[in-house]
């Protein structure tokens, strides 16, 4: 399933670069944890996108309308859309991860805020389509006094320093191709392990206009991210040939291969994730 619901006015830049930090987002395989381990279930971040934010009293208070990732897979914002109609006049917020309460149950999710609608409303505002405020530490610093408790303020943004952002919204539909710019496919979705990292990007390969397209699987520790400035696209590379996709372990529309017994292990192994080196032929 693709993210192309997204309201317009979120279409932006695809990363957010902190500091001095590069436009390219270089994946690295995760440290002191197997790559794959934690995928329980199938958690498609495209359903994710446009879930209802609810609070305590069961009240619906926004809809998340983005992620933002790290460039090692963990979420660190999500934005939520509230208040306006159809789209005209929402305010959109960056919600640190650590403040929602988050469930994903029989192929669902749930969402929790602890805010009411009032209170949402008075949070800082991303005005910008690019989220340029997360570049400003004071505007961070704000948010992050508005939504975390005062015990947590005095703690460093997870996002200040040399950091990268990558917008889920950009990374699904993606072109995905390897050092000799050959097309291997598009990003169609990513899937979060239990922890809600990101763990798999879903490519879809072959077919005309989606028909007869296959989809492999490859690991989040596989992927490179770039910006193209021009286009204000995301590119997502892998060190692979065309023929090394076109043979790669495939799954079924609806991703539920992926939990079979195994089958993510077998994954891991034919990309070369979670261990040093990678398959290269």
């Amino acid at each position: 399933m693709r993210l192309n619901k997204m309201i317009p006015t979120l279409l932006g830049l695809a990363t957010l670069v902190i500091g001095q930090a590069g436009l390219a987002a270089q994946q690295s395989t995760a440290t002191g944890r197997k790559a794959g381990s934690g995928l329980d279930e199938i958690r498609k971040v495209s359903n994710l996108i446009g879930s209802d934010v609810m609070n305590s009293a069961n009240e619906k208070v926004a809809s998340v309308s983005d992620l933002l990732f790290t460039p090692e897979g963990t979420i660190l914002y999500g934005i939520v859309g509230e208040g306006g109609l159809a789209g005209v006049g929402t305010r959109y917020h960056a919600v640190p991860w650590e403040r929602f309460g988050v469930k994903h149950l029989n192929g669902k999710w749930a969402v929790n805020l602890a805010v009411n609608k009032d209170e949402l409303s008075k949070a800082p505002a991303l005005e910008s389509d690019d989220y340029r405020e997360l570049t400003n530490p004071d505007w961070v610093a704000r948010d992050r006094a508005f939504f975390l408790p005062k015990d947590r303020t005095s703690e460093p943004s997870p996002s200040a320093g040399t950091g990268t952002m990558l917008r889920a919204s950009k990374i699904n539909d993606a072109k995905l191709r390897n050092a000799r710019n050959e097309d291997l496919g598009e990003v169609e979705d990513l899937l979060l392990d239990r922890q809600y990292r990101a763990a798999y990007a879903i490519v879809g390969h072959g077919g005309v206009l989606g028909i007869g397209e296959s989809y492999v699987p490859i690991p989040w520790s596989r992927l490179r991210m770039t910006y193209d400035r021009d286009s204000r696209a995301v590119i997502a590379s892998i060190d692979a040939t065309k023929q090394k996709l076109e043979q790669a372990p495939l799954i079924k529309g609806d991703y539920s291969t992926m939990v079979g017994e195994g089958f993510a292990a077998q994954v891991d192994r034919y990309f070369g994730a979670g261990r040093e080196g990678s398959s290269k032929d």
